[in-house]
């Protein structure tokens, strides 16, 4: 992962006016960086929304709406807190899914018994009929009857997962049209769980894969049909670093990265100063109504029997303009393109586009199909975060690994310069605790921050010193 830099502010004027007002009321109240509130926000949007609705592409393929965010900020942004206030409604509504599922595990028990003694009679009349050599046909077909009445084990379902492995995901989604949101703000808990360490049930969930299937011994089969699921983590950079030491070449290589709008805003922290606290929200309690709204919608559904998700399509206009923006991103993936380092990414960007587009749609209540401007507002979102998965996660367009590496280096040995009064720095202290090796790799780096006046090297006595150059800190 490449090193932070100052980022653009996240478009928050491109959202809706309502989730507009919204984001800038939290601000205004927790201060956190704008476009940690804005993936939050559009987290809960795709977790209410997916089990409901679907998008048909302008290209014919019908794609789930879900979508998953990666949130990188440090300890102190103030995570938990927008976490706390924008998902607060999916918290609730699985605290009264777990209520209920008390209640009918009450029922069921008291149904079974029921259920079970009327079954030891219809046993004994079975069994005493058959003795005597009677006929059963009559019996049998009470059994059959009762059978049909046997009660249905109740099932906690629960939207918001954490720690979870990848065969518990699949049980999470067992059955028609189950919906999941892996949501975490504590990150390292959904890292740390084995369903983050392969891939391939996340990346097909996120393909809308008709079903899902495992099979366990003495018969037992799993089977998950039309699954929705959506992430949203927050996380540590450290904790972030340590994990993709580990897998992130397996995330990149299996395509699962490329599902993934990343972001990293710069800290607010030194800059949160409080003039006056307005304990009253305007606007974060319509929207708290709207997600419970769809949650209960989705519910109710759900207990009706496999939801048939309404199908959301572009307008004429919208379609017209997906098309231009199409090839112009296609037309940045060829060889020295801006994206042509992060060919994975953004060969799905207007995919993402359009699964933004409609959440953005749909959750507003907007009638009809997708609008223009419902395009062009999920585009502005998504190229922000393009441009941070390509900052995050890319080769800086035009600059080599060499040059990246002489900036480092560069910047490491400044930060001593400063600390030491422009004293030299002993060659090799640099190459066993800075931040580029092996030797061969440390010297060629040297050899080209000497060639451009950057650093000369110098002996005194038997050690090799690194001394300040004309061109050293000039662009």
């Amino acid at each position: 992962m490449n090193p932070p830099i100052i980022t653009p502010p996240y478009p928050v004027n491109a959202l809706p006016p309502e989730l507009e007002l919204l984001v800038r009321e939290i601000q205004t109240k927790v201060q956190a960086p704008d476009a940690l509130i804005c993936m939050a926000i559009l987290s809960a949007i795709s977790a209410a929304c997916q089990g409901l609705v679907d998008v048909l592409l302008p290209t014919g393929q019908l794609r789930p709406v879900a979508t998953n965010f990666l949130t990188i900020a440090e300890s102190g942004e103030r995570k938990s807190a927008v976490d706390g206030i924008v998902s607060a409604p999916i918290h609730a509504h699985d605290e009264a899914r777990a209520v209920k599922y008390q209640e009918d595990l009450s029922q069921y028990m008291y149904d079974m018994k029921v259920w079970q003694a009327k079954d030891q009679v219809l046993r004994g009349k079975l069994k005493k009929a058959a003795h005597q050599d009677e006929s059963t046909d009559e019996i049998q077909q009470q059994w059959e009857a009762h059978e049909k009445k046997k009660p249905i084990t109740p099932r906690l379902r629960r939207l918001h997962r954490q720690d979870i492995s990848e065969r518990a995901l699949i049980e999470a989604l067992e059955g028609d049209c189950e919906s999941i949101v892996l949501m975490s703000d504590e990150g390292e808990a959904v890292l740390k769980g084995s369903a983050m360490t392969t891939f391939s049930v996340h990346n097909r969930v996120w393909d809308g894969a008709k079903m899902l299937t495992l099979d366990r011994g003495r018969g037992v089969h799993i089977v998950a049909r039309h699954p929705r699921g959506t992430m949203s983590i927050m996380v540590q950079p450290v904790v972030l670093k340590n994990y993709l030491r580990r897998h992130g070449d397996l995330a990149r290589g299996s395509g699962f990265w490329a599902r993934v709008l990343v972001g990293a805003p710069p800290s607010t922290q030194g800059f949160r100063f409080v003039y006056w606290y307005n304990e009253q929200w305007v606007y974060l309690p319509g929207f708290h109504s709207s997600i419970k709204e769809l949650l209960e919608e989705y519910d109710r559904r759900l207990a009706e029997g496999p939801i048939k998700r309404k199908v959301l399509e572009f307008s004429p206009e919208a379609v017209t303009r997906w098309i231009a923006l199409t090839n112009q991103v296609e037309a940045m993936l060829q060889p020295f393109g801006y994206l042509n380092d992060i060919k994975d990414f953004a060969s799905k960007s207007m995919e993402m586009t359009g699964r933004l587009a409609a959440l953005l749609h749909f959750f507003t209540k907007q009638q009809g199909q997708i609008s223009l401007n419902a395009l062009e507002c999920a585009f502005s979102i998504i190229c922000w975060h393009i441009d941070e998965f390509k900052r995050l996660f890319g080769h800086q367009s035009g600059v080599t690994q060499l040059q990246a590496d002489a900036k480092a280096l560069e910047h490491y040995i400044q930060t001593l310069f400063y600390g030491n009064g422009n004293q030299p720095l002993p060659r090799n202290e640099i190459l066993r605790n800075g931040p580029i090796r092996p030797a061969s790799r440390y010297d060629e780096v040297l050899d080209y921050l000497t060639a451009g006046s950057k650093v000369w090297i110098g002996r005194l006595g038997r050690r090799r010193f690194i001394y300040r150059g004309p061109n050293f800190g000039a662009l």
